[in-house]
């Protein structure tokens, strides 16, 4: 590979890689995928815009050290394949997380990455793909919040409800008593 080609495959993954703080970058170890199933995988990412490139670990070495980027030294080892997206970061875990060939073993391995500007190994990263998308977990919160303050306002309401019921069995009574 020329030294041209290599700068320009640099400046692409430091392109990505800026984008730590709002985007997700995962670092993922690949295995025995065979060639059409990673051909179904990056037409799948393709279209999930998620960004999928298999890269040399010095380039990345190289580019994680201009930019500033500290990262632990087991990323470098193996193969390894830069993906960042936009997606919901437990979305985007599930995907490379339940990827499996016809034996049931995964293609890939969660070796680490940012989520939200904050480092997570492969271990953290499995986990994360293991909890609910972020707007369910933002809707059970928004229920149990507003959960309390029904419970009140149904407890607060009850004497009113029940001084109606009243006078409406005495007028009902009443009505019945002068027929």
């Amino acid at each position: 590979m020329k030294r041209e080609e290599k700068r320009k495959i640099i400046d692409e993954i430091e392109e990505k890689l800026k984008k730590i703080n709002e985007q997700s970058v995962f670092f993922v170890d690949f295995k025995s995928i065979k060639a059409n199933d990673i051909t179904n995988l990056r037409k799948d990412f393709k279209l999930s815009n998620i960004y999928y490139r298999v890269v040399k670990n010095d380039l990345l070495r190289i580019a994680c050290s201009e930019l500033g980027v500290t990262v632990p030294q087991n990323i470098f080892f193996g193969n390894v394949a830069l993906v960042v997206s936009s997606m919901d970061p437990t979305e985007l875990a599930k995907k490379f997380v339940e990827a499996k060939d016809a034996d049931e073993k995964p293609f890939f391995e969660m070796k680490g990455g940012f989520v939200d500007g904050k480092y997570l190994n492969g271990a953290e990263l499995v986990e994360l793909s293991k909890l609910p998308p972020k707007p369910v977990i933002v809707g059970k919160l928004l229920y149990l919040l507003n959960s309390p303050i029904q419970r009140l306002v149904t407890v607060l309401s009850k004497p009113e409800r029940d001084l109606v019921t009243v006078l409406n069995q005495i007028k009902v009574k009443k009505e019945s008593i002068a027929a």
